[in-house]
């Protein structure tokens, strides 16, 4: 008919999920352009029209790629990540950004470009950032009390932000004010676009909709029949495109004579009519007259993050409580129970399908576990015990939990012949006397501990009538496939524990943005040298004063950067004595202090701990510990559980 779309390219090469892609027109030194595609792998990959294999591969972030914009500035793109930055790029510089923005606290899920030449951002961190084009913030913008996910720019200084509030704002980009605040939508709203002309705008989300505004007003209400619209676009001749949570991209139109054929919209009427009756079966349960009414939140919730549902215009409406805002916030309209609905989750900026609150002590809030349904349960949980200090005896019982409380256990594959019998593919799965895999036969990977081959302590051999030692069932611990570490002896532990864990890169990226809120400020140059002192041998006497001064004069809430480094530079010979004199003392009781900020108290814990690692610091440490044993004792609480 004609009406049809068919994929022109395949674009291979990517190592996990695609999150983003924008297409960069052709300029003089790039005739054809490019399409640029931003990835899990935290990699950025430009393709040449026509070709399915990259053109070149950018490791642009450090973590998840999840936005890409074209510039208005010819052969220019913007991207953003879950590391918390944005960065601008040209096409004929591929490895180096033109300006990388930092001033966000949590993932930067979109930027956009201006045409009166400022840039723009959103963040997890509910706020939206606009930025000079040489990378000084001009305006931090609140409003949002949720993730801001998309921007679109209406005129050259006023742009629109959606978020997980279910609203969209209009906002002055030179004055940072508010223009507006539009309500439609009934849960999260993750794309919205603006016409080029101006006078539409189309916005998408959890709800199933996709809505066209004209003057702050909805003109139109588009049902999808499925669960998620992710994204939305203007096409160049007006008509819209949606990408959907079944997979499917559809276009909708104006013009008549591209209309689909009447079998079609039949059909696509069904789908709809379908998708809601599920929605109405699957919320049948829910007696929305037995709901309490919005009274009820006059009552404080008992624990930050329940949930309560109340009735509002003859619909269930879902509320949460926030113990630091001490009030009710509102999650949206109920659109299906939460073992059918598809709608992920938001933890720390992050999506997930589930977020797990574990009760781990009585009289202490519940841990968050955010998971994915695609994660090894194992991991998952060993990722959950190392995040919070929890005892390594949890493992089982964590991962248990995990597989019973989500859809299905992730099929994994063996890498290789021998894997971790406890967290590999191959791992046994307690209660199923058999590995995690399909088509794994029974014999190969048994329980180590109970299976029929499973290894006795001191026999030499499988506990089988008439096994013999072989390689597909070695004693995981003392067999022919042992750790070389057989013979290490851990008690009695005859050296110090030493906390060495750094990220140098971004501790000097905080010393740089403190540095330009502070009185007392340092060259970038003499930023690097103190972050040096980390290493090894490095006898900097300059830098050494310089860490002085933060230490002893910047405000306790810029501190912990420089903390950071004088935790990790105390584990070489020079800092250490530099280190450990009276002054100390004075800052170890500053950020010990019963109102001190967790972070700080954190890493002079662990300043404390690394101090003992060379003579210095360890006659220092024996000579002060009366006045390290007073500051502790006078703590009321240790707060935080890193500082436990």
């Amino acid at each position: 008919s004609g009406r049809g779309f068919e994929p022109s390219e395949i674009l291979e090469g990517h190592r996990n999920f695609v999150g983003a892609i924008c297409v960069v027109n052709p300029t003089t030194n790039h005739p054809k352009g490019f399409i640029i595609t931003g990835c899990n792998d935290k990699h950025i990959r430009l393709y040449i029209p026509g070709q399915s294999k990259p053109e070149r591969i950018i490791k642009g972030h450090e973590d998840t790629v999840c936005h890409l914009r074209v510039g208005l500035r010819e052969g220019t793109y913007l991207s953003s990540s879950w590391d918390q930055s944005a960065k601008v790029w040209s096409i004929d510089d591929y490895e180096k950004p033109l300006l990388i923005l930092r001033g966000h606290t949590m993932s930067v899920w979109c930027v956009a470009d201006l045409e009166c030449g400022l840039i723009v951002t959103g963040s997890a961190d509910k706020s939206v950032i606009v930025w000079s084009r040489d990378g000084k913030i001009l305006h931090r913008l609140e409003g949002h009390t949720d993730c801001v996910r998309d921007i679109a720019a209406v005129k050259e200084d006023e742009f629109l932000t959606c978020s997980n509030d279910t609203t969209i704002r209009h906002w002055h980009a030179i004055s940072g004010q508010c223009l507006g605040t539009y309500y439609g939508h009934e849960n999260f709203v993750y794309g919205i676009a603006a016409h080029p002309d101006g006078t539409r705008v189309a916005s998408c989300g959890e709800d199933k909709t996709v809505r066209v505004w004209e003057n702050g007003e909805i003109s139109q209400t588009i049902k999808l029949p499925a669960p998620t619209v992710w994204c939305v676009k203007f096409l160049p001749n007006g008509d819209i495109a949606v990408g959907v949570s079944d997979g499917t991209i559809r276009i909708f139109t104006c013009d008549p004579d591209a209309y689909a054929t009447p079998e079609e919209l039949k059909a696509y009427e069904l789908e709809v009519l379908e998708e809601d009756s599920k929605t109405k079966k699957q919320i049948q349960d829910i007696k929305i007259d037995k709901l309490p009414d919005v009274a009820a939140l006059v009552i404080p919730g008992q624990r930050d993050g329940q949930t309560l549902m109340v009735q509002e215009d003859n619909k269930a409406v879902a509320y949460s409580w926030s113990e630091v805002n001490q009030t009710w916030i509102k999650i949206g309209e109920v659109v299906g129970t939460p073992g059918e609905s598809t709608a992920r989750q938001f933890y720390n900026g992050r999506e997930y399908d589930y977020v797990f609150s574990v009760d781990i002590q009585d009289g202490v809030p519940p841990l968050k576990l955010p998971y994915n349904k695609t994660e090894d349960p194992w991991h998952a949980a060993q990722q959950f015990i190392y995040q919070n200090g929890l005892n390594q005896a949890y493992l089982d019982q964590i991962a248990d939990f995990i597989i019973k409380n989500s859809d299905s256990i992730p099929a994994m594959i063996a890498s290789s012949d021998y894997a971790d019998p406890f967290t590999g593919g191959n791992r046994y799965i307690p209660g199923s006397g058999r590995p995690n895999r399909s088509n794994a036969s029974v014999a190969i990977n048994p329980d180590p501990f109970t299976g029929g081959n499973s290894y006795v302590p001191g026999s030499g051999r499988p506990n089988a009538g008439h096994a013999t030692t072989s390689a597909t069932n070695p004693d995981p611990f003392t067999g022919s496939q042992q750790s070389p570490l057989k013979n290490v002896s851990y008690i009695p532990h005859k050296c110090y524990l030493k906390l060495e864990q750094a990220n140098p890169n971004a501790i000097l990226e905080k010393l740089k943005e403190f540095n330009s809120n502070v009185m007392e400020q340092f060259t970038e140059e003499t930023l690097a040298a103190v972050v040096d002192l980390i290493k090894p041998e490095t006898n900097d006497e300059l830098a050494m004063n310089a860490l002085w001064k933060m230490l002893l004069n910047w405000p306790s809430e810029f501190a912990f950067p420089a903390l950071d480094v004088a935790r990790l530079a105390i584990l070489n010979k020079y800092p250490n004595q530099q280190l450990c004199s009276d002054r100390l003392l004075e800052i170890i009781q500053r950020h010990l202090a019963g109102d001190a900020i967790a972070a700080n108290q954190m890493l002079t814990f662990r300043l404390l701990a690394n101090m003992f690692s060379q003579e210095t610091g360890e006659q220092f440490g024996l000579t002060h510990s009366e006045n390290f044993e007073n500051i502790l004792m006078n703590m009321p609480t240790f707060g935080s559980k890193h500082n436990q």
